[in-house]
């Protein structure tokens, strides 16, 4: 690139100190009250599931690299997070992208648990709870000074799903395909209804999936949700059958609620 940004500190309390150029064009000082997305995610897994939180800039920096700093400090009862700095990358991955990070949690069991987001080494105190039951992960701020939240509420991702959509490359052949995928998958699948909510990996609306998440993406079109009746080695036979009838028409990308993808 022709010039690299350098962020020199990040003062969350009102304002970024935007980077400085190295050809020392003056700073630039950013607003940054509600700019820090905050997204509660389920971690899934085969055997127990965890608890993150995803941190995000709301507005784009220049490189696709750009991280966030934080603290953690967890007790039985209690969790403390302090989101601190923006941090430059070593080298620039062209691109434009929000500086991020992911807060490993850990595994909560059910609960209630004080929670505090805090921001600039908990200089400014965001003070709420975290509700944990067996369906839902629940984020009630009293207060979220700088701090955007997307979701407050996020669904449990169910056992025995089976999700996903399909990219495909000719418009023409698209009807062909999608029947081929229904007809290939529907031996090992069969339809679910699930409530409406947010869910992290999708979003449910009037008992249909309207949306897949796939890393920054929210994917639309020709997305899928079934619930798994075959094994896992069954699902995957049947869809590589079809990634090879259309090899260069079709991509499939199918996730599991254990934690894998096929």
């Amino acid at each position: 690139m022709t010039r690299h940004f350098y962020y020199c500190c990040v003062f969350l309390i009102l304002f970024f100190a935007a980077c400085q150029s190295e050809n020392t064009e003056p700073d630039v000082n950013i607003d940054i009250l509600d700019e820090l997305k905050v997204e509660l995610w389920e971690v899934l897994g085969a055997s127990q599931r965890m608890l993150e939180f995803r941190v995000s800039t709301l507005e784009n920096l220049d490189c696709e690299n750009y991280s966030i700093s934080f603290s953690l400090n967890r007790s039985e009862n209690s969790a403390i997070i302090s989101i601190n700095n923006i941090l430059p990358p070593h080298e620039c991955a062209p691109g434009i992208a929000p500086a991020s990070n992911q807060i490993e949690m850990g595994h909560f069991p059910e609960g209630e648990y004080s929670i505090q987001l805090n921001l600039k080494n908990n200089e400014i105190i965001n003070v709420g709870q975290l509700n944990i039951r067996p369906r839902f992960y629940e984020l009630v701020m009293e207060s979220a000074h700088g701090i955007f939240l997307p979701w407050k509420l996020l669904k449990t991702v169910p056992e025995d799903l089976v999700w996903g959509y399909l990219t495909v490359e000719e418009e023409e052949e698209e009807n062909d395909i999608l029947e081929a995928f229904d007809n290939t998958i529907a031996p090992w699948t069969e339809e679910v209804g699930l409530s409406q909510g947010e869910y992290g990996y999708f979003k449910i609306e009037g008992g249909t999936a309207v949306s897949i998440h796939n890393q920054r993406e929210a994917i639309t079109e020709n997305i899928f949700l079934l619930k798994q009746t075959g094994t896992q080695g069954e699902l995957k036979t049947a869809l590589d059958n079809l990634r090879n009838e259309f090899p260069d028409q079709v991509s499939i990308k199918a996730f599991l609620s254990n934690g894998s993808s096929l």
